[in-house]
């Protein structure tokens, strides 16, 4: 189901975008999908060489729930911005630690996979769900048989150690696709993604100029944190009056999950799903 909300302030995006995949995740259904945003620029050109701040004060919202709108409008307001500035991208700062609730319907055959008895992620380590058969979705409603849909937290994971694994919840151990410019998000110019020390070299390397597209990218990225370029639909220029922003998300698909492990013992390992995202000034 995708909502569309019309605010005087801006949203940043989310769309949200499983990058790497442990082998080729499914995605379901986010009845919860929490993001804590961090930091908003409004640039002029799709490398943000030059930029104006729109806000740097931390705030999480529930792009999933019927109060997304009203909580987004007053984490940014769009006043004051530069009289005759054309603005064609906006570039988003967001913890790497997302809070989500969900199901991926039929991941194993008839075995649904789902945020339930789950283990909280780390920046190594994924977040172990649990499985069941015949969970249903209906529109926003997500129904689990037997068990409870529960909220964790999962991670846009580093890898381990040399930067090729990273270790299960369950115990096991997974190969990790390495960050490159060339996945990032759909739609988006450019991403960085921050590492933990010692934990994924590739990833960092991901925040260098050439991958960026943007000499100034790399710059804040940080262990908790990723950056994302995105263009508006057209470019704006600020006029007298303060602009709206229109904007869409989809959490259809906001949860993934792939079924891993030796065979016999094979656990659902839950995964940030995919955000469907179009932002537009107009006014």
């Amino acid at each position: 189901m995708i909502k569309y909300l019309k605010i005087i302030t801006c949203f940043l995006l989310i769309v949200f975008f499983y990058s790497g995949s442990l082998t080729a995740a499914d995605y379901g259904r986010a009845s919860v999908y929490k993001v804590t945003m961090e930091e908003l620029h409004f640039c002029e050109d799709s490398k943000c060489a030059t930029y104006t701040k729109v806000c740097d004060t931390s705030k999480t919202v529930d792009i999933a729930a019927v109060t997304a709108g009203s909580d987004v409008a007053s984490w940014c307001p769009l006043t004051g911005l530069p009289m005759g500035t054309t603005f064609t991208h906006l570039r988003v700062k967001l913890n790497r630690a997302f809070t989500l609730a969900g199901v991926v319907l039929d991941k194993n055959s008839t075995t649904d996979c789902y945020t339930g008895g789950i283990n909280d992620a780390t920046a190594t380590k994924t977040a172990n769900g649990s499985s069941v058969t015949n969970a249903s979705v209906s529109g926003d409603t997500i129904t689990i048989p037997s068990g409870t849909l529960e909220e964790t937290v999962i991670w846009i994971y580093d890898g381990r150690g040399g930067g090729s694994y990273i270790t299960g919840a369950g115990g096991n151990t997974y190969w990790w696709s390495y960050y490159t410019h060339s996945n990032r998000p759909t739609g988006s110019t450019s991403w960085c993604v921050g590492t933990t020390a010692g934990t994924h070299s590739n990833a960092a390397g991901v925040c260098a100029d050439t991958n960026t597209q943007s000499a100034t990218w790399d710059d804040a990225a940080s262990a908790d944190t990723l950056q994302i370029i995105y263009p508006f639909t057209s470019a704006y220029t600020i006029g007298v009056v303060s602009p709206k922003a229109t904007l869409s998300f989809d959490t259809s698909e906001g949860m993934g999950a792939e079924w891993l492990g030796p065979s016999g013992s094979e656990v659902c390992e839950m995964s940030v799903g995919k955000v469907g995202f179009t932002a537009t000034l107009s006014d």
